[in-house]
């Protein structure tokens, strides 16, 4: 699910609170945030879903295509917004 443009803003100013401002593979500074998402749950199909409602933000790298995975409860994003998305960076 696409972020909405609040969660896009969050998710950026948490990466750059954290210093997360140059891809760890290229080094370059194009992160996709126009194009991150939350997924629900990277799951091979049969698999018991454990994740009890927690996902992942994916965004990746705009240079060499590097992803990266962020824990949306830390992140304070949840699918759609609904649970719980708080606009402070943590």
């Amino acid at each position: 699910m696409a972020l909405s443009d609040p969660q896009r803003q969050h998710l950026e100013n948490w990466m750059r609170s954290k210093a997360i401002v140059q891809c760890p593979a290229c080094g370059d500074a194009q992160w996709q945030f126009a194009q991150a998402a939350y997924v629900r749950a990277l799951l091979e199909q049969g698999e018991p879903d454990l994740a009890e409602d927690k996902g992942v933000v994916r965004i990746s790298c705009g240079n060499c295509g590097y992803v990266m995975l962020l824990a949306a409860e830390t992140l304070g994003i949840r699918e759609g917004g609904r649970k719980g998305e708080d606009s402070s960076p943590r």
